[in-house]
């Protein structure tokens, strides 16, 4: 009867718990060799999950410039700033003073405020990070079909290689969803609210990614 890789990958695990230290050197440890081939199959970018400039609010008014633009720029300004007289420097200065007031003095945001302007970015995650997963997943159940019909199958070395594929999307995942959960919290901070979300925030993605684990051995019984 034939089984699927998810299956197999299965019961290599639990044998992988109970092998201590060799188990978690032979499918755990980060192997360059294997993930440069995985990297190679799928692309750099496929392991290197990254928000969009429109969700993070980067500034893109400069991206599409050149540098001898932008150095043109700085030689213009430069230019300007020389040609400026005492009293126009008092009056800038003065005027960005007003400005600063005027910030300082504004209204926060509120926590709503705060939570609707990341909500995009972790569902963007969310979206990038299944879609991915579910790539990972095809591939790896058409290369054990391919490889059970050829008579080339390696079944140690295929749970390996998708284990190790596994383990750098989510490391990549990780990392971009606490570094937005961290810059949630830093604003949170700054505007004076309770941060008591972060740890929601937390348990829920720990709680999503297992039930996610849950769903992929689920399927592959199926």
């Amino acid at each position: 009867m034939k089984k699927k890789l998810l299956i197999i990958s299965g019961v290599i695990i639990v044998l992988i718990a109970f092998g201590g230290v060799w188990g978690y050197n032979k499918y755990f440890r980060p192997n360059p060799v294997i993930q440069k081939q995985l990297q190679n199959q799928f692309g750099t970018n496929f392991f290197n999950i990254a928000l969009p400039k429109e969700l993070t609010g980067s500034n893109a008014a400069d991206n599409g410039k050149t540098d001898s633009d932008q150095t043109r720029q700085s030689d213009t300004r430069g230019e300007n700033s020389q040609s400026h007289t005492a009293a126009e420097q008092d009056d800038k200065k003065s005027l960005t003073s007003t400005f600063a007031s005027a910030a300082t003095s504004a209204k926060g945001l509120t926590q709503d405020e705060i939570i609707k302007k990341y909500t995009p970015q972790f569902g963007y995650l969310q979206n990038l990070a299944l879609s991915r997963l579910n790539a990972l997943y095809a591939a790896a159940v058409q290369e054990y079909k391919q490889g059970e019909k050829s008579g080339t199958l390696n079944r140690s070395a295929l749970a390996e290689k998708y284990i190790q594929a596994g383990n750098m999307l989510e490391a990549s995942v990780d990392n971009q969803f606490y570094r937005t959960l961290d810059a949630m919290q830093a604003e949170l901070i700054a505007n004076h609210l309770s941060t008591d979300i972060i740890n929601a925030e937390k348990r829920e993605y720990e709680k999503a990614k297992s039930a996610e684990r849950f769903q992929l051995l689920s399927k592959a019984r199926s």
